[in-house]
């Protein structure tokens, strides 16, 4: 038997059936009140030649370096897609140190031992969204019963009718492999009832060759194209397979750069950044 399978299996004989946390650990945000929003945008549009992005999954800020890396990281960017956002007085303080953001967050579950903070995904702005939506999976994780969430938002493009969707993806994890269909599946709706560009990111989760060659294909059908990383080797990857986890895709922009930021050392992944264009369809 492989060396990773065992730890698999083990993860996966605690999978939830209930729908209820460890009390005295989480607590549960209904889907109806998941999406929390904070600071103000000042910026009318996004800018259709230079779109800059940085995509990281900071777990919950726990590294010393987080805070240090994460301003200078921030520094000049129009979005930020966080994974394992985390409200806590640490991140608070911090952002006030970047007024020009807007951000908005969708609640996977509360902290209690942290004071209730809010954990999730969230997406940091320097144009106000014209549309958000927070989306919590139906399937629970294991052990700590909580969903993931994933928030969804829509900007406008200075001298263009049309709006990007941006999308900030944690994906469900140590579950079997029709809970990650079903996670994807809801990106799926919002995106096919888009009709502008695209950019989708985060951190998939995908562990296994199986949750990849599904993510790819089903980023195919939707007509989404993955972003190539001048250094995509220093991606975070699953240790029992070394599949890679933090992906980017993209419809309706050309990506100028993607680069991961291998130097960090704020989080467990890596920081990735990017600069983006818009690319106006032919009449």
């Amino acid at each position: 038997m492989l060396p990773w399978v065992i730890p698999l299996i083990l993860l996966f004989s605690f999978e939830a059936q209930a729908r209820r946390p460890l009390g005295h650990w989480t607590e549960l945000v209904p889907e109806s009140r998941a999406h929390r929003y904070f600071g103000q945008a000042d910026d009318l549009a996004l800018d259709p030649s230079s779109i800059k992005t940085l995509v990281w999954n900071i777990k919950k800020t726990q590294k010393a370096e987080w805070q240090r890396e994460f301003l200078n990281y921030s520094e000049n960017q129009d979005l930020v897609l966080l994974q394992e956002g985390f409200q806590g007085p640490r991140f608070n303080s911090t952002i006030e140190r970047l007024p020009e953001f807007r951000w908005d967050m969708a609640v996977s579950f509360l902290l209690r031992k942290s004071n209730r903070a809010a954990t999730g995904t969230m997406i940091g702005s320097i144009v106000p969204p014209s549309f958000v939506l927070a989306k919590q999976t139906e399937d629970f994780e294991p052990i700590v019963n909580t969903p993931k969430a994933t928030i969804f938002a829509k900007y406008p493009i200075a001298g263009t009718q049309q709006e990007l969707l941006v999308i900030s993806f944690h994906g469900i994890n140590l579950t079997s492999h029709s809970t990650f269909q079903r996670h994807l599946q809801q990106a799926r709706a919002q995106i096919l009832a888009h009709h502008g560009p695209v950019f989708f990111a985060g951190d998939f989760n995908t562990r296994s060759q199986a949750r990849t060659s599904y993510l790819m294909s089903a980023m195919s059908d939707l007509n989404l194209t993955p972003v190539t990383f001048k250094n995509g080797d220093r991606r975070m990857v699953w240790k029992f397979t070394r599949n890679y986890l933090d992906h980017g895709f993209v419809r309706g922009l050309k990506v100028l750069s993607a680069e991961v930021l291998a130097e960090a050392r704020g989080s467990d992944h890596k920081p990735m950044v990017l600069e983006l264009a818009f690319e106006q369809e032919n009449p």
